[in-house]
């Protein structure tokens, strides 16, 4: 096949009808694919792929080939075919800059905070650093039944997700370091409750819990004027009473209610407790339970580990009971599966080694802040329905030192440097507030998807009536 006629191929109706019968069964599947799997797993598995990119780009080939076959265009007809062709062309160009350069995000502002520039994008982030190995990341999608896109980043697979995690704490014997914890039950027959708590000296934020009005504390004490200071109270002390526990009736010196357990040097452990009945102190043993005055709620010493190491882990839970946080389940090639927390880094440890990862929201940064001055709702006449409601948002570009006030309403969006940003909900119940869409939309793909568009339309007009007006012309 010479190069004429391999041309004529090219441009031929032989290969656009293949191209356009195998575009079309992909543009259908993937409408019935994105129902299952949602916009942006679609976006990133067809529109976005290379070989999706390539049966466009043939498309266009084919158009302007047999465009250009049919030179010089002389006569309604050929004027009318070149234009159509040069307008789908133009079309597909503008399309593809869209799907690869557009980027979309939210951005909540507020009357009463200062101006953002980051906006909240589709999709999230997880990175992985391998054992020794370079740091990596990855855009994530999730969609609503929970299906995962991609399943694999850096040798880490992903095998699920939860909308409801949260993070439980416990501690092992695994540390050289003298970190005495405790694990804590508390029983109340009365409320039907039983809770489970860990106190720990290291790290801070575990050596003391409150739960409501009341206390929990763990102390160390390297002497003896320390232990009889805290199992004393209004004076006295251990030494004072024979008995192993001891009661002192409450004085107005003090209403804190509050539970301590006093490890000594030796790993001896005692408590004390103050309640609105009174004073308790005494020594304390692995299974013993104190009533510490609160209601009838028991406290009982489960376990006691001297070196005390943390441990994390994140457990997915029910919406019915409580709020917790997004959570992607993933394994490591050593098998070591973990529970990742939306927002916190994790390490996790396998045969192989440490691996950090963390799943995050996926933010951009803009190049100006948009801050909201006011939002004004307007009502119709005589009723509290509502008619119109706007966004009066300042733009501020620190670079070149502007600042641009703006209104922005339903239907009526601003553009600023390639960048349209729209109103897209507000809440009823705080007026202080706005939700803005903000979308990278330069300014020459817009202008290229409107000349495609006009010389589709011109040229299809061309090609049916402008043999009729040429002929009433003459």
């Amino acid at each position: 096949m010479n190069i004429t006629n391999f041309m004529k191929f090219i441009g031929s109706i032989k290969m656009a009808i293949p191209l356009l019968s195998a575009i079309s069964i992909i543009l259908i599947g993937a409408t019935f694919y994105e129902s299952q799997v949602g916009s942006n797993i679609v976006q990133n598995e067809v529109y976005k792929s290379l070989w999706f990119g390539i049966l466009m780009f043939l498309l266009a080939v084919n158009l302007g080939v047999s465009a250009m076959s049919r030179y010089p265009w002389r006569g309604a007809r050929k004027i009318g075919f070149a234009l159509t062709h040069f307008g789908l062309i133009i079309i597909i160009a503008g399309s593809a800059a869209v799907i690869h350069l557009g980027v979309e995000g939210m951005l909540l502002v507020r009357t009463d905070a200062p101006g953002s520039n980051l906006i909240r994008v589709e999709g999230d982030l997880l990175e992985v650093i391998p054992p020794n190995q370079e740091f990596e990341q990855t855009d994530i999608f999730i969609n609503s039944n929970s299906s995962i896109y991609p399943n694999s980043v850096a040798g880490i697979s992903v095998l699920g997700y939860s909308e409801n995690a949260i993070k439980t704490v416990s501690f092992t014997e695994g540390t050289t370091a003298n970190n005495p914890a405790v694990l804590l039950s508390l029983n109340s027959n009365r409320m039907g409750q039983k809770l489970e708590r860990w106190l720990a000296i290291a790290p801070t934020g575990y050596n003391q819990i409150s739960l409501g009005p009341a206390q929990l504390e763990i102390v160390s004490v390297g002497n003896e004027s320390d232990l009889d200071s805290l199992l004393s109270f209004a004076g006295e002390t251990i030494s004072d009473r024979q008995e192993n526990i001891k009661f002192v009736a409450n004085n107005e010196s003090t209403n804190l209610d509050y539970f301590k357990v006093i490890v000594t040097d030796s790993g001896k452990l005692y408590f004390a407790a103050n309640s609105s009945q009174g004073f308790k102190s005494g020594s304390w043993e692995l299974g013993e339970s104190i009533t510490p005055g609160w209601a009838d709620f028991q406290i009982t010493l489960e376990k006691f580990i001297p070196h005390g190491k943390i441990q994390q882990e994140v457990t997915p839970i029910s919406n019915l009971m409580g709020t917790g946080n997004p959570a992607l389940l993933v394994e490591t090639p050593g098998g070591k599966k973990s529970w990742l927390s939306w927002g916190e880094p994790t390490v996790i440890e396998d045969k192989m080694g440490e691996w950090l990862a963390a799943f995050s929201p996926k933010f951009l940064e803009l190049p100006f802040a948009i801050k909201l001055e006011d939002f004004i709702v307007e009502r119709n006449e005589g009723s509290d329905s509502v008619a119109m409601w706007t966004s009066k948002i300042r733009l501020e570009d620190f670079h070149e030192g502007l600042v641009s006030d703006r209104d922005v309403w339903m239907n009526h969006p601003t553009w600023y440097k390639g960048w349209k940003i729209a109103q897209a909900s507000w809440n009823p119940g705080d007026l202080n507030q706005s939700t803005l869409q903000v979308k990278r939309e330069p300014a020459w793909v817009t202008a290229l998807t409107w000349t495609g568009s006009g010389l589709l339309v011109l040229g299809i007009g061309t090609m049916f009536y402008g043999p009729i007006i040429a002929n009433k012309i003459r």
